[in-house]
């Protein structure tokens, strides 16, 4: 967990933010990660310039924290230093500068992550970034981006589900992140990985088949909740959650007594992504019984979501559109500029 630094921290200049970051005898301080939010020109310059004198355990320290601190703060952003990190030479920090722009929706990164993708030297790296193009295959078929975008992922995405001699784990995460896609070759891809017998391949599979909103998968998905692989079970619970199915939540109301918190946790998330009346009392019933604070705030957050999706049920009660839902959910940057202008 990152600080908040004090309101009575002194201002620093760039130059001493940097001079901290030299520092590897210290541990970072909150008030020098927030002055790294949104780096650009001379500073980023500067920035840049200090990155590979730091040891590689100070350059992944610091990503780390960046990444906890973006997913505590949505205001601050720090793509300037996650898209200088691709390049970086150790593996791990290349995944995690991946991981690190999951917040970005510029298309500019698209072929970024196409090119290491394709041609970075570490399987681990490659598929973090085949996995980081997911979201853009979503947002092109919301026509958020450009077709010729959306045409670059998909193809690409593709191309690693031909290479069968392609490292498996990379193979798993195009196939995932074409979940999104309405290409007509995805069914038959999901549909071959999920007979296909290898157990991580049959898992992606199931991720694969919650992000297609397509019921056509419920009896995969059903017939896989009470798997006795337990990576199997839990991709399946959530695909029950995303593809809302409705057969699955005797199932899943039985899982919220597990005895593995995490399958309990999982079936809760499904469980609010369905929603219902049994799933309100469900989910307040194991609140009140679960001891542990991290439990209790994760089943907070899903009766939190399972609230939000009964409102949007009801404005459609209101002869709201499908259309000035997703509107109202996702507003776009023009309608934001609107209304504040108004």
């Amino acid at each position: 967990m990152v600080d908040q630094p004090s309101e009575a921290s002194e201002e620093l200049s760039f130059s001493e933010i940097i001079t901290a970051l030299e520092d590897e005898q210290k541990a970072i301080p909150a008030r020098i990660l927030y002055g790294l939010s949104g780096l650009e020109g001379d500073e980023f310059t500067e920035f840049s310039e200090s990155w590979p004198g730091l040891s590689a355990q100070r350059r992944l320290a610091l990503l780390e924290d960046l990444e906890l601190l973006a997913e505590a703060n949505t205001v601050m952003h720090f793509d300037a230093i996650g898209r200088l990190a691709l390049n970086d030479t150790e593996e791990e920090i290349r995944v995690l500068a991946i991981r690190s722009l999951w917040q970005s929706q510029r298309e500019d990164l698209i072929p970024v992550l196409i090119g290491i993708m394709n041609h970075d030297d570490s399987p681990a790296v490659r598929a973090q970034a085949a996995s980081a193009l997911g979201p853009f295959v979503l947002l092109g078929e919301l026509g958020n981006i450009s077709k010729e975008s959306l045409t670059a992922c998909e193809e690409n995405l593709l191309a690693i589900m031909d290479m069968e001699d392609e490292n498996p784990l990379v193979r798993r995460r195009a196939l995932e992140s074409l979940g999104y896609s309405s290409n007509q070759r995805v069914a038959g891809l999901i549909e071959d990985a999920f007979d296909f017998g290898d157990e991580n391949l049959q898992a992606s599979a199931l991720y694969a088949m919650g992000r297609t909103a397509d019921d056509r998968w419920a009896a995969q998905v059903l017939e896989s909740l009470d798997d006795p692989n337990q990576t199997l079970s839990k991709e399946a619970i959530r695909a029950a959650g995303e593809l809302e199915i409705s057969d699955a939540m005797l199932p899943l109301l039985n899982l919220l007594y597990d005895e593995e918190s995490e399958i309990r946790l999982v079936a809760a998330w499904s469980l609010s992504q369905i929603g219902g009346k049994d799933a309100v009392e469900a989910l307040a019933e194991l609140q009140e019984r679960s001891e542990s604070e991290d439990e209790i705030d994760l089943i907070e957050d899903a009766i939190e979501n399972l609230n939000f999706g009964a409102e949007i049920e009801d404005l459609n009660l209101l002869d709201f559109s499908q259309e000035d839902i997703e509107e109202l959910a996702n507003p776009s940057i023009d309608d934001l500029a609107d209304s504040e202008d108004s």
